[in-house]
């Protein structure tokens, strides 16, 4: 993670302290959750825009219009989708099959092209969805969403603040320089520590809405969301500077476009989904 200076440090401070309340309010009030649902879509409508740019750029032709319009359906569909129903995957089998068509009468024939459009469904569209699918689980919507983004903020936190500080080993150089092994350690790290928090805090406190696992089970989703939190963010890294650009949008001031911003979320949603899942299974 690059180091924003002087103006760029306070616009990111400004825009978050702005967006986090409206966060919470979205997410927690039932009255609220198709306000919730249009502005998950708005993001991958977004993000999925940001990508296919990204490639087209690279001299790739993408079906970008069509290919933005159907990531946003995907997110849409995971609202139709009663208790984990299949609506997502019937409307991700649909788009890959609208878009492979598209390919097959564009003026140009590539495999590049077709794998890069099918990509940048399931990577934006289809990983998107799981935060609607999340924040519809029955009694725990909103205390996943919460979970998904404390855990990978405070990974993200962990791995900037102890790589400015420490971090000499690069991670990762041809793709993020600046991202270090320490840094990533500390990532890890807090990301176990946040887990543990909120496990004392559900119990001391009584949170009915939280999961009834035990310890453990949060220090290990706060370690695997961190772990695909970091992979999200390299890929999303690798994307950036393929197309040779710094950030993916404008969206957000000082913290640049919607992929930029949910990049560690799009592979953290799925991986919460089904590790809420198995856990829920494992415990009864």
């Amino acid at each position: 993670m690059k180091k924003p200076q002087g103006d760029g440090m306070l616009m990111r401070f400004v825009t978050a302290f702005t967006l986090i309340p409206i966060l919470v309010l979205v997410v927690w009030l039932p009255a609220l959750r198709h306000v919730y649902v249009a502005i998950i879509v708005a993001l991958v409508l977004l993000g999925a825009r940001e990508f296919f740019k990204m490639a087209a750029q690279t001299g790739i032709e993408v079906a970008e219009r069509s290919g933005t319009v159907l990531a946003g359906l995907l997110a849409l569909s995971a609202g139709f989708a009663v208790n984990g129903g299949y609506a997502p995957h019937l409307a991700l089998t649909v788009a890959v099959f609208v878009v492979a068509t598209i390919h097959l009468f564009s003026a140009r024939h590539t495999i590049a092209g077709l794998s890069t459009s099918v990509f940048g469904l399931v990577y934006v569209g289809y990983c998107g969805s799981f935060f609607v699918a999340l924040h519809q689980t029955p009694q725990q919507g909103p205390a996943l969403i919460t979970m998904l983004v404390a855990l990978i903020g405070c990974s993200d936190t962990g791995a900037y603040l102890v790589g400015s500080a420490i971090g000499r080993h690069k991670l990762a150089p041809t793709i993020s320089p600046n991202k270090t092994i320490e840094g990533s350690v500390a990532a890890l790290v807090s990301a176990a520590a946040a887990g543990t928090a909120l496990f004392a805090l559900k119990t001391q406190l009584g949170w009915q809405s939280y999961p009834d696992w035990p310890l453990g089970a949060y220090v290990v989703t706060g370690v695997c969301l961190s772990v695909v939190g970091q992979i999200g963010d390299l890929v999303e890294s690798l994307l950036k500077r393929n197309a040779g650009v710094k950030d993916s949008g404008a969206v957000f001031p000082g913290h640049g476009g919607a992929l930029d911003r949910c990049d560690a979320f799009l592979f953290g949603g799925p991986t919460l989904y089904y590790m809420a899942l198995s856990i829920e299974t494992w415990i009864r």
